[in-house]
């Protein structure tokens, strides 16, 4: 039997290294990519983590993690501990944040004897209970990994570890571990009783093809850990495989040559074509000829479909390419309630491209291509035959909100609710939008947080306006009025002067705000909104209107579409100071950090509140499951770390930000996303399963640690 076992085993080992495109990333315990209980020198691929849970007695993990950038992997994690008990009767519930930085990877699988290197630091926030900083060295063999670090403090010293894909269905991880738990106390109560009886960790990690893995271990001597987690990536679907970009296009609609053609019936053709196979309105399309016999069309058009502009514009030329014959010139102009935003200008052999399925330069498909803000003459273009028409959007949507928060009774409170949304679409800048929130389930009672109850009520509703001043559409105006959220009322203007490509900008901000009465279906405050002890109350003698302005400016970072903002003024309860924001873009998905500091904020600190940022599609979530697109991007912030100063570093609120409206349209940005769209577009669909699959697998980031990022 031993000999079976060895040869089979033996087997296993020779023929992992056959198999191509491997990866060993699993979950750790907390959730950062690791063995057991320590981390390697991997990271997830840009823009791709998991969540999970690990039960690991007596500590409990639920994480959420992220390849944030291609070289930092950041991990939030709330870790319970079943030996400790609050006076509640509720077992005591830790917060904290890890990071992992690549400081160099080793993309060559040849040159094995080339370790990469990570370092990081976990429980950078809250109680940091669970603080330390380590170093880490992996190698790669094939299939086989093998991790070399050292850790500080709870980490205790160098620890060592094996993981072996034997198949792109399981993992085996053995590791040595010399934690230390010491120092896992809770008002001086150690959470695991006793040290460990054995430094040795092993087990497997079983894993599904839509992302699902299941891992099994025995830790610490005497104990069996359970995880179980989910793959995402931040590019969509979010879950699942999903399809990718798998457009379809007209198949008998195809005008063969201009001669043949009666310009009338090809505009009346193209439009059709767009309207079946395109979510677009106000489709306004110029068709023109020099003395030469060249060709030049201009279209014009609206997304309201997808939340991605850069999908949008692609799906047009998807259109363009089966229906139109050969053109020399192709412009399009992306609009926004009919006043025209950013045009993109491609040479005709674009549409013969994609028509074959073959970009003439693949690393670079829009070389000739110029993307611009809408000039002069484009804003004109069309005006006698532009048919002044709204559009009027009504649908329901089911809203999750949890709420965590150890000093609650419950430490895990939510709400069920549906959305009843209106979206109205106008012209010259206008639009509106009405969303009433209906309670169905509700156990929050949170007396800082008296909106979240169970009564129906306004969630948003306004009046909003968007145009620009002078030719080039540089400088941008936007006014939106109403209510902005659960908890304000009143009105934002924005100016924004935006840089020639719009990788940077300038602006500011004045919001004039009055509170909601929390009761109420729509109704104000007659004064403001206090909070006193384990209760609120309207104070009728404090002025119920409320001004507050900020400066402005903001700075993209085009490799990783990073965009940095800074804002300094008065915040609404009259503090002074300022707020940075670091963003993240994944074309129509966000993910960011933001810091507030103002003149009010706990002593001791310096800072009176930090959060994340999130944007996420509605389309990437369920398209694997539904496929159906939709333009509808929910937006959080959500604070992480507070003074408890509730009446501090806080803002308007917002029904949309002129980020949100011209964030994807900023000229370099859409020519970025249109690019690898294409790309995949063009490449991907003409390969087989398999072809797919290893493409899917590949590691083909160029950037995947500092040391890329400085050298290129």
């Amino acid at each position: 039997m031993r000999r079976c076992i060895f040869y089979v085993l033996t087997f296993l080992f020779l023929f992992s290294f056959q198999i191509s495109n491997a990866s060993a990333i699993t979950a750790s315990n907390t959730g950062f990519a690791g063995l057991w209980e320590y981390p390697t020198a991997e990271i997830p691929n840009d823009g791709s983590g998991r969540f999970g849970y690990t039960h690991a007695s007596p500590y409990a993990y639920y994480f959420l993690d992220l390849a944030w950038l291609p070289w930092l992997e950041i991990n939030t994690r709330l870790t319970t501990f079943d030996t400790i008990k609050l006076e509640s009767g509720r077992y005591y519930m830790d917060k904290a944040i890890d990071l992992k930085a690549m400081l160099y990877y080793n993309k060559d699988s040849k040159k094995w004897f080339i370790p990469s290197i990570a370092f990081g630091v976990t429980d950078v926030s809250g109680t940091e209970l669970m603080r330390a900083y380590f170093g880490a060295a992996t190698w790669r063999f094939g299939r086989l990994y093998a991790t070399l670090g050292y850790g500080s403090d709870r980490m205790n010293g160098t620890y060592a570890g094996l993981a072996w894909d034997i198949g792109n269905w399981l993992t085996i991880k053995a590791e040595y571990s010399p934690l230390d738990y010491a120092n896992d106390k809770v008002g001086g109560t150690r959470v695991l009783k006793k040290d460990p009886s054995e430094k040795y960790n092993y087990g497997l990690v079983l894993k599904a093809p839509w992302g699902t893995e299941v891992a099994a271990s025995r830790q610490r001597g005497d104990e069996y850990v359970f995880t179980v987690s989910q793959r995402l990536n931040l590019e969509g679907p979010y879950i699942g495989e999903g399809k990718r970009l798998a457009y379809n296009a007209p198949g008998d609609l195809r005008i063969p040559e201009w001669d043949d053609a009666d310009l009338p019936i090809v505009v009346e053709r193209v439009k059709e074509a767009l309207e079946k196979f395109v979510k677009v309105r106000d489709i306004e399309l110029n068709i023109e000829s020099d003395d030469e016999g060249k060709r030049k069309i201009t279209l014009a058009y609206e997304n309201y479909g997808y939340s991605s502009h850069a999908e949008a514009m692609v799906r047009i030329l998807v259109v363009l390419a089966a229906v139109m014959p050969e053109t020399d010139e192709l412009i399009l102009v992306q609009k926004i309630a009919s006043v025209p935003i950013v045009m993109a200008a491609f040479s005709g052999e674009i549409l013969f491209d994609i028509r074959a399925r073959e970009l003439r330069d693949n690393d670079h498909p829009l070389n000739g291509a110029q993307f611009a803000w809408a000039s002069a003459d484009i804003k004109n273009f069309g005006e006698k035959d532009l048919q002044k028409r709204g559009q009027h959007e009504f649908k329901a949507m089911l809203v999750y909100e949890p709420r965590i928060d150890q000093t609650l009774e419950h430490s895990y409170l939510d709400r069920w609710d549906i959305d009843l949304i209106y979206n109205g679409r106008y012209s010259n800048g206008w639009g509106s939008v009405l969303d009433v929130r209906i309670p169905l389930h509700n156990d929050v009672d949170i007396w800082w947080e008296p909106d979240m109850n169970s009564k129906t009520r306004i969630q948003q509703a306004g009046l909003l306006y968007v145009n620009s001043l002078g030719a080039d559409s540089r400088f941008w105006f936007m006014g939106e009025g109403g209510y902005m959220d659960e908890e304000w009322f009143g009105s934002n203007l924005y100016g924004r002067y935006y840089g020639e490509d719009g990788s940077w900008w300038l602006g500011t901000r004045l919001s004039l705000l009055r509170g909601r009465d929390p009761e109420s279906f729509g109704g104000l405050l007659s004064g403001q909104l206090k909070y006193w002890g384990t209760y609120y109350y309207d104070d009728k003698d404090k002025d119920a209107w409320r001004f507050a302005a900020w400066i402005q400016a903001g700075l993209n970072f085009k490799t990783f579409d990073v965009d940095l903002q800074a804002d300094y003024g008065r915040f609404i309860d009259e503090d002074k100071g300022f707020k940075l924001s670091a963003i993240r873009h994944w074309d129509d998905t966000a993910v960011g950090f933001w810091y507030t500091k103002t003149d009010v904020h706990a002593p001791g600190k310096d800072y009176t509140k930090t959060g994340v940022h999130l944007e996420i599609p509605a389309d990437k979530w369920f398209g694997s499951w539904f496929g159906q697109p939709s333009a509808h991007i929910w937006e959080q912030e959500s604070i992480l770390i507070s003074t408890w100063d509730l009446e501090s570093g806080r803002d308007s609120g917002f029904i949309r930000t002129p980020e949100r409206l011209l964030g994807q349209l900023r000229p370099r940005l859409l020519r970025q996303n249109v690019a690898r769209l294409l790309r995949d577009y063009c490449s991907y669909e003409k390969l087989d399963e398999d072809e797919k699959y290893n493409i899917e697998q590949e590691d083909t980031q160029e950037i995947r640690s500092i040391l890329d990022y400085i050298l290129r």
